[in-house]
């Protein structure tokens, strides 16, 4: 067989399980014995054999496809995790064909190109000055940069890095400082505090900031924060905080966080991989207030951008923080050389770094900027008419009213707890949602990112929740 025709069975079965999914049939998730599934793939004899081309990959895409859940799916209501543009799936079968690279120009001028427009696309959007086009601007030019790199966890770890650096610039030669600490609420993404122990800080030097019933940073509580880490001989390394909380999807009151951080010179991390793309709309854009008084920000496109997993933007409001985050030495990449483009090398984790731009382009590209950012205000809309219903009814109840496209709600006739309501809800594969806590309270959770989903599934989920609360009574 020829890669042509090969392309054209897995395409053939993308096809089909595509317009099966959106169009609601079958159950969204479906989870049998991994053994079982092992077996239906013939995982060991293709290994052994070989052969997965023609037919051999048309039986084997069959029995993948049917174990997988259903993204595309309207009742696939549970995880931030993009619905994705076909357009994304396209470009990402062109970056694993071509195989170019996103760190060094030399070895993918074209992508590296695609990826330093997107970051000064990004910087423009959040308020910050975008970098020039010459590489090699006038050290007295202050302008921001960024890097698209695999995941939230990451961006936020290089964020802090670079926070770190700054602060403790010998640590790279001499390890940590015995006093360093960061400020961040009890709600913060856990990759923080695990930033914290990957970064030799250890857990315990994450303080937590005083946060109120809804999960959100308390502005008036920062002083006497800042005050306990001081009083322990600590220095800040940097203060976090959410641009949509990971459970509700709330988010802290950014203009008065930046506002304290700029008057005691914190480094100030906004954690926006929820909820950060609600700067590209008009309406929900005021949700950000006070985003460009932060140092850096981090925004997952696989979430709310339509973007296959992963593709996450970190950007800082001084590139040269970014720059001087981490300290390498390798004289076959990093050397005098004629350079008409970019290098990213330096800003990353990353040494090879596959490229990430493309996908997020062709998305950009196919919807523009005004269909993606009508996409993103249909799911908060739409989310909170999910909420109005759902407080409407006598037998279900919310924490919080959302303010993006995350909702917590309770069923309460379920006895034996939520949890187990949601096992009962998986059993039967009909509806996916996740769940969460709040104020030491589980919850049910919903995140609306399928431009499928509309608050017809969601009266659906409420019927199903009575009759499996009716029947286990």
């Amino acid at each position: 067989m020829s890669f042509e025709a090969d392309a054209q069975i897995i395409l053939h079965a993308l096809s089909g399980f595509y317009e099966r999914s959106i169009s609601g049939q079958g159950p969204v998730i479906h989870q049998p014995p991994m053994s079982v599934l092992m077996a239906d793939m013939e995982l060991a004899p293709l290994v052994k054999e070989g052969g997965l081309s023609g037919e051999k990959l048309a039986q084997f895409m069959d029995s993948y496809l049917s174990a997988l859940t259903r993204i595309y799916h309207p009742a696939n209501i549970a995880h931030q995790q993009a619905v994705p543009h076909y357009m994304a799936a396209l470009a990402g079968l062109v970056d694993n064909f071509v195989s170019s690279d996103g760190s060094i120009y030399e070895l993918g001028p074209a992508s590296v190109s695609i990826e330093y427009f997107l970051i000064n696309w990004l910087l423009g959007k959040v308020g910050w000055k975008p970098a020039l086009l010459r590489p090699q601007p006038a050290a007295e030019e202050i302008h921001g940069g960024g890097i698209l790199t695999h995941g939230g966890s990451i961006a936020n770890l290089t964020a802090l890095i670079a926070a770190r650096t700054q602060i403790a610039p010998h640590v790279w030669q001499e390890g940590n400082p015995g006093d360093l600490a960061l400020l961040a609420p009890a709600e913060a993404h856990y990759s923080i505090t695990r930033a914290a122990g990957i970064m030799g800080l250890g857990q315990r030097a994450v303080y937590p900031l005083e946060i109120n019933e809804r999960g959100l940073v308390i502005p008036d509580q920062l002083p006497a924060a800042y005050a306990r880490v001081e009083a322990e001989g600590k220095q800040v390394v940097a203060l976090v905080a959410n641009a949509g909380t990971t459970a509700v999807g709330l988010y802290d009151p950014l203009q008065e966080i930046g506002a304290f951080c700029r008057e005691r010179n914190l480094w100030f991390h906004v954690d926006g991989a929820h909820g950060g793309p609600a700067l590209l709309t008009n309406k929900y854009r005021s949700l950000m207030r006070g985003v460009e008084l932060a140092d850096s920000l981090v925004m997952n496109m696989h979430k709310l951008m339509r973007v296959t997993a992963v593709c996450t933007a970190l950007l800082v409001r001084d590139a040269r923080t970014l720059d001087q985050a981490f300290t390498q030495e390798a004289d076959y990449l990093f050397h005098a050389k004629e350079q008409p483009g970019y290098d990213f090398l330096h800003r990353t984790i990353e040494c090879t770094k596959p490229v990430l731009g493309l996908k997020f382009f062709w998305v950009l590209g196919a919807m523009g900027e005004a269909g993606l950012a009508e996409y993103i205000e249909r799911q908060f809309d739409l989310t909170r008419e999910v909420y109005d219903y759902l407080e409407s009814l006598p037998d279900f109840e919310c924490p919080v009213a959302p303010e993006s496209n995350i909702l917590c709600f309770r069923a309460k006739g379920a006895r034996d707890g939520q949890l187990a309501l949601r096992d009962r809800l998986l059993a039967r594969g009909d509806y996916y949602v996740s769940t969460a806590s709040l104020n030491g309270q589980r919850y049910l959770r919903l995140t609306l990112t399928n431009p499928a989903t509309s608050l017809d599934e969601i009266k659906g989920l409420v019927d199903e929740i009575r009759e499996l609360i009716a029947t286990s009574q």
